[in-house]
């Protein structure tokens, strides 16, 4: 394999926001004088212009994969996504913490993922990780770059070289239950996505944290996230049914008795309770419901069952309409 990965044009698809800030480009604001006048009268800082440093000022630590390691990388993923260059190594080097942007203003040499990997089947997935095990390279797996937790470093450890998975291409609505309201999404589908492909159909995947418009199922599902409408509809881990994980030995399911599904997605009647099934009208709160389902949410419960209506109270899963035994458990929070 040649050199030309090393060029400072990206090769893959970029992630959404910007390289050393939170939110989209075209959305950055500058300060009015005004608003900085308070800030300084209040915390009593001193106001300094930022400084417009270009992503390509940036300097990053060299790879260290070998040309061989890229070359069998390329051939399992294809030519066009495996990428050393420069935009595609920074723009996957961390998340958006106050600490990892921080980082970005250094002049030192940054650590970045050696190599950026977008594999687009499961086959193409359990493949990476079997070679990068078999070769000593960690793999960082990479949705939309909102970790603000430390869960995208490069961290090489005892390993000789580290790659970033982008799981950018599985971004497809793989199956929806129009009668449960349960939909199987892949895990780099984006929230925004999400509710197109949903809404196309009458649902609502009806988890919407701070990082809705960048971050993705997968990684919704493997941070646990919550958000602001985690009060009343759950942390997403209550809400996925199934997962299919890919490991380096094989592929696994995990909650899902026959067909894997990643993420499933449930319907709500107009109370905000499950019901059993959205082609009957109702939950057993008295609701009636339109012939299209106006919502639906994103499901997450280690294991695979039919929708059961929710407590009024407490919004657990309701063993007998519409309460459940939450005066005798401690809700948890």
């Amino acid at each position: 394999m040649s050199n030309e990965r090393s060029e400072d044009h990206a090769v893959l698809t970029a992630p959404p926001m910007q390289w050393d800030a939170w939110g989209a480009p075209e959305k950055h604001k500058v300060l009015s004088d005004g608003i900085k006048g308070l800030l300084q009268q209040a915390l009593g800082v001193t106001i300094r212009e930022p400084s417009d440093r270009a992503a390509e000022d940036v300097v990053l630590s060299p790879s260290a994969l070998a040309e061989q390691q890229l070359a069998a990388l390329a051939g399992i993923v294809g030519e066009p996504f495996c990428s050393t260059a420069h935009s595609d190594r920074l723009l996957r080097s961390g998340g958006k913490s106050t600490l990892d942007l921080l980082r970005r203003r250094s002049t030192e040499p940054q650590n970045a993922p050696d190599a950026v990997v977008t594999p687009g089947t499961d086959a193409e997935v359990a493949e990476v990780l079997r070679y990068c095990a078999d070769n000593g390279i960690a793999v960082v797996p990479f949705g939309g770059g909102t970790s603000v937790v430390g869960g995208l470093d490069p961290v090489r450890d005892r390993f000789d070289a580290v790659v970033s998975l982008d799981l950018r291409r599985f971004d497809s609505l793989i199956d929806l239950d129009t009668d449960s309201g349960i939909a199987t999404l892949g895990a780099g589908v984006t929230g925004p996505r999400s509710e197109e492909l949903l809404g196309e159909h009458g649902f609502s995947l009806g988890h919407f944290p701070q990082s809705f418009m960048f971050a993705t199922i997968g990684g919704f599902a493997a941070t646990r996230s919550s958000g602001q409408a985690s009060a009343g509809y759950g942390r997403f881990e209550d809400m996925v049914q199934g997962l299919r994980v890919v490991t380096p030995p094989a592929l696994s399911t995990r909650g899902v008795p026959r067909r894997p599904r990643p993420v499933r997605i449930w319907a709500n009647c107009s109370s905000g309770r499950r019901e059993r099934s959205a082609s009957s009208p109702g939950c057993g709160c008295g609701c009636t419901r339109s012939p299209t389902p106006p919502s639906a949410r994103g499901g997450a419960s280690p294991t695979s069952r039919r929708a059961q209506p929710l407590c009024v109270r407490c919004g657990r899963r309701a063993r007998s309409p519409p309460s459940c035994d939450c005066r005798t458990r401690r809700r948890r929070r």
